[in-house]
Formats: structure tokens, sequence, C-alpha cells
């Protein structure tokens, strides 16, 4: 078995490396720090364990590509992004598995060797999430106008709102009433916390952008 390991933070990419080449099973493992220099080498391991959120291509990018491209690699995320609608994106879009950072090293294995025997492998934790929502979950609609709409977008993909403006063909002043009435909206202060609470609600996803 061939494992690709795509994580921004080193540490953890050389101590899972270390941990996992114990596993007889493991015939090859390289790790990365980008997903942008994984696609470079053309190499298409048995399973892709990456994160969600990494500077450069996100997970959900990588996601996107991997398909597009045909590749015969299987896709396990590992993220310290576990709400339900983040899960229910990365699935869709073609996640083999969906891990919590928080998870063990045993229920880290148990997922690679049930993904490589080509299952769906979803932790029992998060598993348990996704059922109750099934149950508990509440729709919440926002009222956003089309420009607001169009300002979300553009926020939420890394643009200013100098940026924005420029591209909606706007005053800078009038995307930043925009931008504050998105956030009373959301009942957030920050921008950063628009941009995730924007993915979990399922109204900005990095494959769009």
């Amino acid at each position: 078995m061939k494992i690709a390991l795509i994580d921004d933070h080193r540490m953890l990419t050389d101590l899972l490396q270390s941990i996992l080449t114990s596993d007889a099973s493991i015939t090859e493992m390289r790790t990365f720090n980008k997903a942008e220099d994984f696609l470079h080498t053309g190499w298409q391991p048995d399973i892709i364990v990456t994160d969600i959120l990494m500077p450069g291509l996100s997970g959900m990018e990588l996601l996107e590509i991997v398909k597009e491209k045909n590749y015969t690699s299987k896709v396990l995320i590992l993220s310290g992004i576990t709400d339900v609608q983040t899960i229910k994106q990365a699935i869709r879009s073609g996640a083999a598995g969906y891990l919590s950072k928080n998870t063990s090293l045993e229920e880290l294995t148990a997922a690679i060797a049930a993904i490589h025997n080509c299952e769906q492998y979803i932790s029992n934790k998060l598993r348990n999430s996704l059922l109750n929502t099934v149950f508990t979950e509440e729709q919440v609609v926002f009222h956003l106008s089309p420009r607001e709409k169009d300002v979300l977008e553009l926020i939420c993909s890394g643009h200013t709102v100098k940026e924005a403006a420029y591209k909606l063909n706007l005053s800078a002043h009038t995307v930043h009433s925009y931008h504050k009435s998105i956030m009373k909206k959301f009942k957030v202060n920050r921008t950063a916390d628009l941009i995730v609470f924007a993915m979990q609600k399922g109204l900005y996803s990095p494959t769009t952008s």
C-alpha cells in the first residue's frame, strides 16, 4: 500500500510517517506540506491523507483535481474542521473517509485499512454527529441580497474590500457596507469568523472560488 501524507504542519507529517512506516502493509510513504508539491510529482498512491485548510490549494480543491484527473487514489480527510456541512461537502466531492485530528492512531490505521479495501470510513463520533442532524438540524435561511452574495464569495475567496470593489465595479465604501451587513446577519465580528461560518453553513466552498 502506497500512502501520501499532505499537511502544512511538518511536525504532524513527520510524526505520522515515523509511526505508520512500521506497518508492514505500507510499502511506500511520502510526505508533502503543500498539495501543489504532491500534484507536481504526478504520483498516484493508493491513499492520500490530507487536511482541508492548507496554504495554496485546499483539501477540497485537491479532491476536485483528483476526481477531474481520474486518479486511482482514494482520499482520506484528516482535519480539525469537523462541522457537519464540511464533512458532507467532502464526501460529496469524493472523499473516501473523514477523521478528526483528535482521533486515535488506532482509528487512523483502521480508516486507512478500510479505505484500502474500498470501504468508506467516517469516525464514530463524526458519524453520530451526521446522524443527529437528520433529526435535530434546523433549516437556517440567511436572506442575502444578490450583491451580498457576490461580496461574500469574494471576501471568502481571499479578496480585500478594495479588490472586491474593483471586481464588482462598486465603491470601496459600498462594498464595506455590504460586508458589515453580512457580518451583522451572521452575528460575527471578524472576517475570519465570517469565512468559517459561511463554510459551516454551506454558503461558501473553496471549490467554487
